[in-house]
């Protein structure tokens, strides 16, 4: 079965250029350096299945012109992972339906606690006109299945929370990542495609700098690696000289088949 994963985004939670024209170290002239926040689209033949509600999700929608979902998963609930999404009423009114979201019951809890109103029911008298969003909570376990995705999720350490990994068949998105346990790297062995959060090439206390993939790509040894939430010290083509042959930078738009 084959897997298309369009990148939405591939910045950190500043996006490139940051806030002030911040284009930091990299070259304005590339799109290719221009990022929204990190989110992916998943499709396969029966399902479409979106990573996080970032702050730039209309724009990422219109961009992968989304017209349906079956499913939300939700990483983690930082602002630049869970703030765009109010902009689901939209798919709620395009699909006429409530929409399914998944993510660990801790993060479920938090989403209750900022954003309770999208797992609130429309008042009766709308009679079916979403005046807001509307999700249906789903608490993920380890492993589970949307329509013909097989999909198992692990916890990863991103510092000082932790932050969900979604496998789905052979291929694994692990943004906001620091470190992994050995359950998370059982769940990330035999890949065929692997992207992961590969922040700037200093350390860094809550990401993964680029050393740090590159031994966890000569651990795992994954048939292919993309790099994304980059942030703006990080320039498309630098990078590029610096990966080897089987990795890759993501950059917004960039679309793979598995």
């Amino acid at each position: 079965m084959t897997i298309e994963i369009e990148i939405l985004g591939c910045g950190s939670s500043s996006g490139v250029p940051a806030i002030g024209n911040n284009w930091g170290a990299c070259n304005p002239h590339n799109p290719k350096n221009r990022r929204l926040r990190s989110s992916i689209l998943v499709r396969s033949k029966e399902a479409t299945i979106i990573v996080d509600a970032t702050p730039d999700l209309r724009q990422q929608l219109l961009n992968a012109n989304v017209k349906s979902l079956d499913a939300i998963f939700i990483t983690h609930t930082h602002s630049d992972h869970i703030n765009g999404i109010d902009d689901f009423r939209f798919l709620n009114v395009i699909m006429n339906r409530d929409l399914n979201l998944y993510a660990t019951k801790e993060v479920l809890e938090k989403i209750k606690e900022r954003f309770g109103y999208v797992f609130e029911k429309l008042v009766p008298e709308a009679n079916g006109f979403y005046y807001k969003p509307c999700l249906i909570p789903h608490e993920i376990s380890s492993d589970f299945n949307i329509n013909d995705l097989k999909i198992s999720s692990f916890e990863q350490n991103h510092g000082f929370m932790n932050s969900t990994g979604f496998r789905f068949n052979n291929f694994a998105y692990c943004t906001d990542v620091l470190d992994f346990d050995k359950s998370a790297l059982e769940k990330l062995e035999d890949l065929d495609l692997w992207i992961i959060d590969c922040l700037r090439f200093k350390p860094h206390k809550t990401h993964a700098h680029f050393d740090k993939v590159m031994e966890w790509m000569e651990l795992l040894k994954p048939k292919q690696t993309i790099l994304t939430h980059m942030n703006y010290e990080v320039d498309y083509d630098f990078i590029m000289s610096k990966v080897p042959q089987n990795c890759i930078a993501a950059y917004d738009g960039l679309k793979i088949k598995v």
